[in-house]
């Protein structure tokens, strides 16, 4: 990748350049545009690329930078969208053939948020079929390929925009997490995911997996840059009932503010049941940086953690199968097959199980809420593997042989039925792909999370790219 030129610096970077007047906007989004032209025949990472608009918004943010009145951290940054999220005169086809000549007629507000705030939409995303899956290994536009290893998968269903960020090709990038679909491709392509408390960002404008989990996340190089898209997307919005009205809080000054060493709850029931060996080193490697750091690390139970899944279940499959339906009945054979047995078996799902599962979660909330008293945040392994080949459909863990897809959702689908915030850290690679760590955090507490991922990456360097060939882990 060294040949294709420089990646596309963090915002951080970029702001900083903007602003000093070493770089234009319009410089950095022909850049970003080159690699697009030079990696996405093998990385697969794009689906619509949007070269003329993205550079009359460039010309638009230099003349602002020229005229001293940029719009803040994002002007002028190149981000991309996963294509499930509606970009106004631009196609959305949600990976799938069914809305290949969907266009969208507005923007979703976390794009239109964007487009506010400066940053320069370079393009769409690739993704699992209708963000139905965890591997990104999508039957009619192709497999997103890992920037570490092409022949392993990018993970799902936000591999194009976990992919683009890591080889550089975006600064940031938008994606959708019903299951851990932001967190996964992040820990696999090692990127910061940011999945925000359920409520926090709008999903008025994205495709429906299943709405009552349904989450518009975040994946980018840094904890500052998270940082400073998730404070310019977040919010209410009236028009999307599922938003709350809670207070946004300044999440880049939130990380200026100094915090008192972080009490890590570390779950060890249910997450570590059933995970690679590889995957747990490198969770203890983890670990024992954050004690390093002064963290107080013990371990937690989350009560009830046994039972979420099969609480999600219904949840999941009843209303994925529910927006599909009509064209489940009229055009099966126009998806890819993995989808459609996932879709098909959302029939089965009883409607008092459904209501159950629903009606449920208050009380799984208060149950986690109660068992992370005395922690300010739970780590916990994002995937009980490392990244397997495109097209594996089943792994062995300890002995045993385990689906791709359940290997990869079973640690961050809990927290998609509970709402509760959490963020991907880059933590190792393993087989030479990446590893994430969860770090779980309180409702709307997406601060406190930005804060530790800030901490241990001043502390121990930001994660490398693929094109940097790095250690096993990032040292200090």
């Amino acid at each position: 990748m060294s040949a294709v030129g420089p990646p596309v610096g963090t915002i951080r970077e970029l702001a900083a350049a903007y602003r000093s007047g070493a770089l234009a906007p319009t410089t950095v989004v022909r850049e970003s545009l080159k690699s697009i032209a030079a990696l996405n025949g093998r990385l697969n990472c794009f689906i619509t690329v949007l070269g003329e608009s993205a550079l009359r918004a460039a010309e638009e943010s230099d003349r602002r930078f020229k005229e001293g009145r940029p719009l803040g951290e994002l002007d002028g940054v190149p981000v991309a969208v996963k294509d499930i999220i509606y970009i106004e005169g631009v196609k959305c086809t949600a990976g799938s053939k069914i809305l290949a000549g969907n266009v969208a007629h507005y923007d979703a507000p976390s794009v239109r948020k964007m487009r506010t705030a400066g940053a320069v939409i370079i393009g769409t995303t690739n993704l699992h079929e209708f963000a139905a899956g965890t591997t990104s290994d999508n039957p009619h536009y192709g497999p997103v390929r890992n920037p570490w290893d092409p022949e392993k998968i990018a993970g799902g269903s936000s591999g194009g925009s976990a992919a683009a960020v890591a080889a550089g090709m975006a600064a940031a990038s938008l994606g959708t997490d019903t299951a851990g679909s932001v967190r996964i491709p992040a820990a696999l392509c090692g990127v910061l995911g940011v999945k925000p408390t359920y409520g926090r960002v709008s999903r008025l404008g994205v495709v429906p997996l299943a709405s009552s989990l349904d989450t518009v996340g975040v994946l980018a190089r840094s904890a500052w840059d998270a940082s400073a898209v998730l404070k310019a997307i977040a919010g209410g919005d009236p028009s999307d009932v599922t938003t709350a009205n809670e207070e946004v809080p300044d999440f880049l000054a939130a990380l200026a503010h100094p915090s008192h060493p972080a009490r890590v709850g570390v779950v060890k029931d249910y997450f570590y049941d059933a995970i690679d060996p590889a995957v747990e080193e490198d969770a203890e490697t983890f670990l024992s940086r954050l004690r390093e750091m002064g963290c107080q690390v013990s371990v937690a139970h989350l009560d009830g953690i046994d039972e979420v899944y099969e609480k999600w279940v219904p949840i999941r499959r009843a209303e994925a199968t529910a927006f599909h339906l009509r064209w489940l009945e009229q055009t099966p054979e126009l998806y890819g097959d993995d989808v459609r047995r996932l879709l098909e078996q959302g029939r089965d799902v009883l409607a008092v199980d459904y209501v159950n599962a629903i009606n449920a979660r208050p009380s799984y909330m208060e149950r986690f809420a109660a068992s992370m008293k005395g922690f300010d945040v739970l780590a916990v392994p994002c995937t009980a593997i490392p990244a397997p080949a495109i097209g594996q459909s089943t792994v062995s863990v300890k002995g045993n042989r385990v689906p791709v897809y359940s290997a990869l959702n079973r640690l961050t689908l809990p927290f998609n039925y509970v709402g509760f915030p959490v963020i991907s850290v880059p933590s190792g690679l393993a087989g030479g792909t990446p590893l994430g760590v969860q770090l779980v955090g309180k409702l709307f507490d997406e601060a406190t999370l930005l804060r530790l991922a800030a901490a241990y990456e001043e502390r121990f360097g930001l994660f490398p790219r693929p094109s940097e060939r790095a250690p096993a882990a990032p040292t200090g």
